[in-house]
């Protein structure tokens, strides 16, 4: 049987331990001061409504009345978490992935095609290749594949839109996408001829462009440190294995064995050959760890009592804390349609970017590159995308920047992101792309509107 500690007994006995004031770093300390002005260095442990109990450097205790407390170390205890102290202390390495997991995710490490996000799916039970494409506001099937795998492809009346201009396209039934355990039934997509003005014999990188309408519906997280992007499958149509509810859900995690099975359960035992798991029903079964995937069996053998509580106390902090204390910088990004944006300067101006992982790099609207004094050089290059090529011109940017990431002295190109025949109200700059998303670590999670960047 598993011993049972409730989290404050298991809390208390993790820090009123006098020794492990030796072990807290000296940056971790912060100077006290009492409402007499005398200061104190000390790490804050618990608190109440009325009190503070702080670790001073002795591995002595402390507990000290609020109102004994300056001002701004009274707004600093309100405001401190005891998950948040926790994860600092103990649990600073814990993983986005194993934060994810945890609560339900089910990751996918991806390919990096240029810097283009690739993962591999079904298509009407077909292995088909899937573009994730922040910029494409819905999924888009290449046709001449849709009709490959038995797809079929209605007249192409339709137009759809990109920066290099407009292609045609049709509404093709499509029985069932598969992204991992996610299931999708009875969709109807638009198919394109993703090669438009391509040279004969091209063949394109992806047979379907994953857009933003089923990356919000999984509420999806990209993070480009760990190359990884987190899907939720019980948001889907169906899903393989049984979804887990409420609080208690974020302890679940998705395990995949060696036969192609896939238990959602947490582990409550463990021998040095197998685990129990308990299941999302409460069903208990004990499986062999040599039985299950390489990176699960890995996670088994990784396994620790000790571990599961620190993991229990980091479950509570959500995407935003967690890599906020990781010394991320945020931006809640702005949903237009299923399109995001974000605030930033260029070359000193306050400016909009769409985020965009579906471009291989960065694009400046020619006007707006023009208007913010960037230098744009003769347009004698291409760019390629939906719709085919379109002129464009090397640009130096000396200075772009979103919050406190700062990019000097690059190199994108420019061209006319507006339709032919339209008004140039644009009203953001162009695409920042993936290999500025790739250069800041970018992290982008949909459940929460935000995205994370940090400049190493």
């Amino acid at each position: 049987m598993v011993p049972y500690f409730s989290r404050a007994l298991a809390l208390a006995a993790l820090l009123t331990c006098n020794t492990w004031a030796q072990t807290v770093p000296d940056k971790d300390y912060r100077d006290f001061k009492g409402s007499n002005g005398k200061v104190i260095q000390a790490v804050l442990l618990d608190k109440t409504a009325t009190e503070a109990v702080l670790l001073l450097r002795t591995g002595q205790r402390a507990t000290i009345p609020l109102d004994r407390l300056s001002e701004a170390d009274q707004a600093y205890v309100t405001a401190w978490s005891k998950d948040k102290a926790v994860f600092v202390q103990k649990c600073r390495g814990l993983a986005i992935r194993q934060l994810l997991e945890l609560r339900g995710y089910e990751s996918f490490e991806f390919r990096l095609e240029n810097n283009s996000i690739f993962i591999d799916g079904k298509l009407n039970g077909k292995a088909a290749r899937f573009l994730v494409d922040t910029g494409a506001g819905t999924s888009l099937l290449h046709a001449p594949f849709a009709s490959s795998v038995g797809l079929v492809v209605g007249p192409m009346d339709e137009k759809i839109y990109g920066v290099s201009g407009e292609a045609p396209a049709g509404w093709t039934p499509v029985p069932s996408i598969q992204l991992g355990e996610a299931v999708f039934k009875d969709r109807r997509i638009l198919a394109t001829d993703l090669l438009k003005d391509k040279p004969p014999g091209a063949k394109s990188r992806e047979d379907v462009i994953l857009g933003a309408d089923f990356m919000n519906k999984l509420d999806a997280v990209i993070s480009y440190q760990d190359r990884r992007i987190f899907l939720r499958p019980d948001r889907s149509d169906q899903s393989e294995v049984k979804a887990a509810k409420g609080e208690e859900g974020l302890a679940f995690r998705l395990f995949k064995t060696k036969e192609g099975k896939t238990l959602r359960g947490k582990v409550i035992a463990k021998t040095p050959t197998s685990v129990t798991l308990e299941l999302v029903d409460g069903k208990k079964s004990q499986v062999f760890i040599d039985g299950f995937v390489k990176e699960d069996e890995a996670y088994l053998k990784a396994w620790s009592e000790a571990g599961a509580t620190f993991l229990q106390y980091c479950q509570s902090l959500t995407i935003n804390e967690l890599l906020t204390l990781r010394k991320y910088q945020s931006f809640q990004f702005e949903r237009r349609g299923n399109h995001i944006f974000v605030e930033g300067t260029l070359n000193d101006n306050k400016v909009t970017y769409m985020i965009d992982t579906g471009a291989d790099s960065s694009l400046l609207h020619l006007a707006a590159a023009k208007k913010y004094a960037c230098e744009v050089g003769p347009m004698d290059k291409e760019v390629w995308g939906i719709g085919g090529k379109a002129p464009a011109g090397v640009t130096h940017i000396a200075k772009l920047s979103m919050g406190e990431a700062v990019l000097t002295n690059r190199k994108v190109l420019a061209t006319d992101m507006v339709r032919r025949g339209e008004v140039d109200n644009l009203d953001y700059v162009g695409l920042f792309g993936a290999d500025f998303m790739r250069e800041l670590d970018a992290v982008i999670t949909y459940t929460e509107n935000r995205i994370f960047l940090i400049q190493r």
